[in-house]
């Protein structure tokens, strides 16, 4: 079975090139070949102006109103498909007609569609950074939406919703219109911080790259700021439409009655509807007219510069191709959550360390009075055993948004007094007074991150250096070792060559005089006199009269005696004496 949007894409194409086949009067009828795609391709497509206003060039210019080779492609495509199709059935015997000729000929137009832009000067901003907004310019659209909530609410949380799942979740627009209520849900991420982390997380499986059902899944967190946070939009969002509409909320004991309401709903009553795409389209045209933004992207726009500001983070590419689906790979899709934490963390205002998650304004639990207020059709449903896995997530992502709203709505409603949101009951309660002062002492108090969130900020970076200093140390170590090696293998050498040329040894003692004793005191001195005895070898310890022998057992010469100055050391004097030096010369035995 074809996706829809695939059959509405190819049959006019398929359909014009069986009319060009007819008019050609081939005898083989609409049967696919190359040579028959090829002139179709150049007498009816590649020349064939644009059926409405071109955006890119200036009206008048027919050379520059012509299809670009990528709507080429298209019907190359198409035509391919109606092959494949005859080729099933048996009506076609031809190799494939996308071969090297059409292939040339689709790189023959791209190379003139690069000329043609370069010599009509088009922007060479176009899918640059600048093509798209940055952090502080999404922020002002934002803070556009909510001030201009006062006409229209509904269209402005709804376009203000779409444009936060396109930034966070970087999901096409097409994506979003087909999102229905009972792919949202939440679970509480463990050990990300001192407060319960409970994601928004969207699962689909059907999209543009996904056509077999694949599960897919995104993810995102609140927000350090409730201005840009998705949670708290969907929240007031969903709170606008079913406490301050007519629209009912949904009969969560029949999955056939919510399974399939919208969670962008279009206008009608029809609560399954989607939202048109020209719809989308202009409402995100006129959020970017509010805050003053030009880019060529509308309803992609998201996806593109979501993907940007997390690249400017600091965010890998893997997290990124994770958040965006792009290569979904089998081990992703099947044992793994697909949820790339790291991604999440940042694109939300948190530190890409786990453990830092906090967010200020949600310290204070709300009051039960307060929160029994939104959505009361939510009250049974506290505490039920529920056997279905996506009304049991919904209803935990329900609990936890109607704390998000009181919680956000104290920031909020100081900053956008006359959006009609506040007109909800819940706002006019007396607790919440209380609560709001209580709620903004608290956030004013604690707008540094606390000790152990800072703490953990700086435990990677006090890792790194500690790694560097053990690298450092390791190197000086080993390079120590390396000198103490060569050095070693030097002495050696140098051993070995002593040992097998010749050897030549100096022995020497000094003469042995009389030394005042301590005893006698410093006037026996001079009367001391040589001492009688043998000199003694330093090397050997021998006496002298056993040199004669030591020569003859080693294969030594003869001794030579000499009488030279030794330099002695005693009690901090350098004094000299005499000592004798013994030599030997000649090779010993081996």
């Amino acid at each position: 079975m074809r996706p829809q949007n695939t059959q509405a894409a190819y049959l006019p194409k398929q359909a014009a090139f069986q009319a060009f086949c007819q008019a050609k009067q081939y005898h083989d009828s609409d049967t696919v070949t190359e040579d028959k795609l090829l002139l179709f391709l150049v007498e009816e497509v590649a020349n064939r102006p644009l059926r409405g206003k071109s955006h890119r060039v200036s009206p008048g210019s027919e050379e520059m109103a012509r299809l670009s080779w990528r709507s080429v492609r298209t019907y190359v495509t198409a035509v391919t498909d109606l092959y494949r199709t005859q080729k099933a059935r048996g009506m076609n015997t031809h190799p494939s007609p996308r071969e090297d000729n059409v292939r040339d000929y689709l790189k023959t137009l791209q190379r003139r569609d690069a000329e043609r832009d370069k010599a009509s000067f088009l922007d060479k901003g176009r899918d640059t950074l600048l093509d798209g907004y940055s952090e502080q310019e999404f922020e002002r659209v934002c803070a556009e939406l909510w001030a201009h909530s006062t006409a229209s609410p509904e269209c402005h949380f709804r376009t203000l919703v779409d444009l936060l799942l396109g930034h966070y979740m970087l999901t096409r627009g097409s994506d979003r219109r087909a999102t229905e209520i009972s792919d949202i849900f939440t679970f509480e991420f463990k050990g990300e911080g001192s407060i319960r982390c409970m994601p928004l997380v969207l699962t689909t499986r059907g999209s543009k790259q996904n056509q077999h059902g694949r599960l897919e899944t995104a993810g995102a967190l609140r927000n350090r700021q409730p201005l840009i946070c998705l949670l708290g939009a969907l929240a007031f969002y969903l709170l606008l439409r079913w406490d301050l509409t007519e629209e009912p909320f949904p009969d969560l004991s029949d999955k056939a009655s919510w399974y399939k309401v919208r969670l962008i709903r279009g206008a009608g009553n029809d609560l399954t509807a989607a939202l048109s795409y020209n719809s989308q389209r202009d409402w995100v045209v006129r959020a970017f007219g509010y805050a003053g933004i030009r880019s060529q992207k509308k309803t992609h726009i998201g996806r593109s510069s979501g993907a940007k500001t997390a690249e400017l983070k600091g965010v890998s590419e893997e997290q990124i191709r994770r958040a965006g689906r792009w290569n979904q790979e089998q081990m992703v899709g099947c044992y793994l959550s697909a949820l790339p934490r790291k991604f999440m963390r940042v694109m939300a205002g948190h530190p890409a360390q786990p453990g830092c998650f906090e967010v200020r304004r949600a310290n204070i639990t709300p009051p039960s009075t307060l929160l029994s207020l939104i959505w009361p059709e939510l009250e049974q449903w506290k505490g039920r055993q529920v056997e279905d896995l996506a009304t049991a997530g919904f209803i935990d992502l329900l609990l936890y948004l109607r704390q998000v709203i009181i919680q956000d709505s104290v920031a909020l409603r100081p900053q956008f007094p006359s959006s009609p949101i506040w007109n909800h009951p819940v706002f006019q309660h007396p607790e919440y007074k209380a609560y709001s002062q209580q709620l903004q002492s608290c956030v004013q108090e604690a707008e540094q991150p606390s000790q152990l969130t800072i703490l953990k900020q700086a435990m990677p970076v006090l890792t790194e250096y500690l790694k560097s200093i053990d690298a450092h140390n390791e190197s000086r170590i080993l390079a120590t070792e390396a000198r103490l090696q060569q050095e070693i293998i030097n002495q050696s050498t140098q051993l070995q060559a002593l040992l097998s040329n010749g050897l030549t040894v100096h022995l020497q003692a000094a003469l042995s005089t009389a030394r005042p004793s301590t005893a006698a005191g410093p006037a026996a001195g001079p009367a001391a006199g040589p001492a009688a005895g043998p000199a003694i070898g330093l090397a050997t310890g021998q006496p002298a009269s056993q040199e004669t022998a030591t020569a003859l057992l080693t294969g030594l010469s003869e001794p030579v005696r000499e009488a030279v100055p030794v330099p002695q050391y005693h009690n901090g004097v350098i004094s000299g004496e005499q000592g004798v030096r013994v030599s030997y010369s000649g090779t010993p035995y081996a």
